[in-house]
């Protein structure tokens, strides 16, 4: 009797979803079918959270503004929370090592109760939310490596911020 796989490929790795399989042209019927996988088909809303700190709702604005139209769907709203969160604590943490670094003669350091010079914990924390960053980021397509892995067949309308154009749209509306 067969084990049953859990998502899982024979060499223990996650399954890739179908949608990446099309998208990185290696999609094989008889090889990745999957008639249950979810698709969200809901883009992600340009608003930010409530929850989310002022500068939080920058970050969300930033990205929301920059990505790709219909790569983030609503479905990745806490991926994309927790990269926000992490993208502001590690602001937060080197805004705040730059301004004890000021004057010091020895950057990054910081004394211990004995006296002795010892790394600062904000480059724990920078360190700790550059990770979270960069592993969320990878897949939410955020970095010159993961981003080749996604093509996009453009959807639908223009997603604005409030008040922002096009530039796609004045191109092609100048150019008609």
């Amino acid at each position: 009797m067969k084990k049953p796989r859990h998502g899982r490929n024979k060499g223990g790795r996650p399954r890739k979803p179908t949608a990446l399989h099309k998208l990185h042209g290696t999609d094989r019927a008889d090889r990745n079918a999957r008639p249950f996988e979810p698709q969200p088909e809901t883009d992600l809303d340009v608003v930010p959270p409530d929850f989310l700190t002022p500068s939080q709702k920058e970050g969300w604005t930033y990205v929301m503004r920059y990505a790709p139209r219909g790569l983030l769907k609503a479905l990745d709203r806490s991926v994309l929370v927790t990269w926000v969160e992490a993208e502001d604590r590690h602001r937060t943490a080197m805004m705040t090592q730059a301004r004890l670094d000021l004057g010091n003669q020895m950057p990054l350091l910081t004394k211990s109760k004995d006296g002795s010079p010892t790394a600062s914990p904000y480059l724990r924390i920078m360190n700790h939310a550059a990770l979270i960053m960069l592993r969320c980021g990878s897949e939410l397509g955020f970095s010159p490596a993961s981003r080749p892995r996604i093509q996009l067949i453009p959807q639908g309308g223009p997603r604005l911020i409030e008040g922002e154009v096009d530039a796609w749209d004045e191109l092609t509306r100048d150019v008609a």
